[in-house]
């Protein structure tokens, strides 16, 4: 398991791409797989009537806030759902397993974690092929909008190996 030392938290604070508001963000991921890392953004795409090839929610919004039928726009099958365990400020190898399988397996997957998905984007950068989206929420900003490639790839590694490994 990797652990966000409190040395990390201004890093990860900057956006790792652009910032947008609903319709931008829809159209500079249009044909693209996409991994939706929140239960703001997941809604967002499937509110639009796009299904992500990944979800990850846990829930709840800036840091405690319910999202109330976040997934009820979530179509009754063909979504494959998966429950994960991951700490608040962490990252589980659990976590990093069923993000790895929803990006290989058909359709779509809806990884629901019990804890928190804040991190989720850094192993979404890693695994996800080039030319993939991995979409978060800035709060109180909009979404970001990561357009993966070698140079996103390696950058995310380098802040996962300077995590704490528990």
């Amino acid at each position: 398991m990797y652990r966000l030392p409190v040395s990390l938290r201004p890093l990860l604070a900057k956006p790792f791409g652009p910032v947008y508001q609903t319709r931008r963000t829809l159209d500079e991921t249009k044909r693209r797989v996409v991994i939706a890392v929140g239960d703001v953004v997941t809604r967002t795409f499937l509110e639009n009537s796009v299904l992500p090839k990944v979800m990850l929610v846990d829930g709840v919004t800036l840091r405690g806030t319910r999202v109330e039928n976040a997934l009820e726009l979530l179509p009754t099958f063909g979504v494959r759902k998966v429950q994960v365990d991951n700490p608040p400020a962490c990252i589980t190898q659990e976590l990093i397993g069923a993000i790895d399988r929803g990006l290989k397996e058909k359709g779509s997957t809806l990884i629901q974690v019990r804890g928190e998905e804040d991190l989720a984007a850094l192993p979404a950068m890693i695994l996800a092929p080039n030319g993939a989206c991995v979409v978060y929420g800035q709060p109180r900003e909009g979404m970001v909008v990561v357009h993966v490639d070698d140079k996103v790839r390696e950058t995310a590694k380098s802040i996962l190996n300077q995590m704490e490994v528990k």
